[in-house]
């Protein structure tokens, strides 16, 4: 990693940082993550930011920036704008200090980031169609009402804050490699690699981002930020339209490297933490993962570290997401059959399901559809099969009872999955 000489924010302030909120955090564990398929036998490290207090990392950079605050600026209040895990950490440290707070939030926003943020004392605001836009609309008010605004990563108190996990990995994992996170405004990833250029120099780290919200690389390229438009994807924590001035003279600096993922990828590895790890990771937070499951020469070597930086995900959306994993891991099997309609014959095609210890999921019966004979039903069924391995066991017991069966996708996995989100301009 570069000599960390230059670099706007110094390793002091993070260390001044950790002083400051060590009373309000958790040091979160960083635990070492179980074989994920399709990897190859590295060694990967989670650093488990979503048991964090307000299940995010943003806690540690509110908690250091409203530090900072004069007792004037504490009696007028802070406001913010945030997706929803910057909302949670200002709310959080401003009812700590019984410092009054307005949160404005995109109108897309996750009801589940609204109600924690709301639960802890803010006001909240849903104003705007995306990050960018609330955020305009917090600065107006802060100045219209002289509060102090407090900003979700282009700060050098946030980025200190932000950057004690950095001070944590270095000192858990002594000869860390490889450190993988996040990024949206790109303050967790600068502040991270601050702390590791002056204590881990050997480990490089690198930023990750959905296709959808894809500034980081463009803007690494073209050594000057580059604005994208209104992003689109379910990983909220990133749906931002560029990365912030200090965060990105800090990463290219130290020499970041920069990934884009697809929204698929993330949540088949967001469906992986949960099933493989046992880790309930929110889009964000399981990004690293999927672009090191996307780009083999991510797990060359290590130790590797996965910074899971948050877990607060809707479970509507989490319920979308598992669907996606378990097709993706070949789990759903989705056939079709005509048969005779007389009775006993849908028992006798759902036994060879069941003999082959297939469970069905869904069943559509239909004898109305135009092209049926006057004896014909069409059958879909959607069965939980163990693998892609088991899927194919299936259909050829299928075949071997004389039922012609035809497979079909197993459901039409949208780019974005649904969830807070809106369409890219």
């Amino acid at each position: 990693m570069p000599d960390p000489a230059g670099v706007p924010v110094r390793l002091e302030e993070i260390e001044r940082a950790r002083t400051v909120i060590a009373s309000g955090i958790r040091r979160t564990p960083l635990v070492e993550a179980p074989r994920f398929p399709g990897l190859p036998d590295v060694p990967v490290y989670l650093k488990l930011e979503n048991l964090q207090r307000t299940g995010s990392f943003k806690l540690r950079g509110a908690l250091n920036r409203i530090a900072q605050l004069s007792e004037a600026e504490r009696r007028a209040g802070v406001i913010t704008a945030s997706a929803g895990n910057h909302a949670q950490g200002v709310a959080w440290a401003a009812r700590a200090g019984g410092i009054p707070a307005t949160i404005v939030m995109a109108r897309n926003a996750s009801p589940l980031k609204v109600m924690s943020t709301r639960d802890l004392g803010a006001e909240v605001l849903l104003i705007g169609a995306d990050y960018e836009e609330a955020h305009e609309e917090a600065e107006r008010r802060a100045a219209a009402g002289g509060l102090t605004y407090i900003p979700p990563f282009d700060d050098r108190f946030v980025i200190a804050g932000q950057g004690t996990i950095g001070l944590e990995i270095a000192e858990d994992l002594p000869g860390v490699r490889r450190v993988i996170a996040g990024v949206g405004g790109g303050g967790l990833l600068a502040g991270i690699a601050i702390a590791l250029a002056a204590r881990a120099p050997e480990c490089e780290v690198v930023g990750v981002q959905p296709t959808g919200a894809d500034t980081f690389r463009p803007s690494l390229a073209a050594g000057r930020i580059v604005m994208g438009g209104r992003p689109a994807t379910f990983a909220d924590g990133l749906a931002t339209r560029h990365v912030g001035d200090l965060p990105f003279r800090i990463l290219r600096e130290l020499g970041a490297r920069a990934y884009a993922v697809e929204e698929g990828a993330i949540a088949r590895a967001a469906f992986l933490y949960l099933e493989v790890a046992k880790v309930v990771a929110e889009g964000a937070g399981a990004a690293p993962l999927a672009a090191l499951l996307e780009y083999p020469e991510l797990s060359r070597d290590g130790p590797i570290v996965l910074v899971v930086s948050g877990g607060n995900i809707d479970p509507f959306l989490l319920d979308r997401i598992l669907f996606i994993g378990l097709s993706r891991e070949g789990r759903l099997l989705r056939l079709q059959s005509a048969l005779g309609d007389r009775p006993g014959r849908l028992a006798e095609f759902l036994a060879v399901a069941a003999a082959a210890q297939a469970n069905v999921r869904h069943i559509l019966h239909d004898r109305e559809s135009p092209g049926l004979g006057p004896g014909e039903v069409t059958v879909e069924l959607e069965l939980e099969v163990r693998g892609r391995d088991h899927a194919g066991e299936v259909l050829r017991a299928y075949a071997a009872n004389g039922f012609p069966v035809v497979p079909l996708p197993s459901g039409k996995e949208p780019t974005v999955p649904t969830g807070a989100l809106t369409d890219r301009k």
